[in-house]
């Protein structure tokens, strides 16, 4: 359950970090709110939506290695891809990649779930 919280968490963050980039209004108010305003600059955010990716990938790869079914990484690694290449294509692509994204975790929770149940 550990690794489906982080994974989540991953995705969130850059979830967030991908609207603040798109210039959502509501993403971009909330860092002005906390004060880390100069976090708005694209200089900043794109690497940081990067890393959230990344970090998102490689948390789903360690957990998918662990059960066997690498399926759900190889999703998700395209979904990260079609994620942060929508930053320059369409809007529609970065949430489209960030849902097959969680899509990918949730599979691959049950992936773990079912592996764990089966006797080996």
């Amino acid at each position: 359950m550990k690794e489906f919280i982080k994974q989540c968490a991953s995705v969130f963050g850059a979830g967030f970090a991908g609207a603040c980039c798109l210039g959502v209004t509501g993403a971009l108010s909330i860092l002005s709110a906390i004060g880390a305003g100069f976090l708005i600059n694209d200089a900043f955010l794109i690497p940081l939506y990067l890393g959230m990716l990344a970090l998102s990938v490689w948390l789903l790869y360690s957990s998918a290695r662990s059960h066997g079914n690498l399926t759900p990484f190889w999703s998700g690694l395209g979904a990260a891809l079609v994620a942060f290449a929508g930053l320059w294509i369409h809007a529609a692509l970065v949430y489209a990649g960030l849902a097959v994204l969680i899509g990918s975790s949730v599979w691959d929770f049950w992936s773990m779930r079912s592996a764990r149940a089966s006797p080996r």
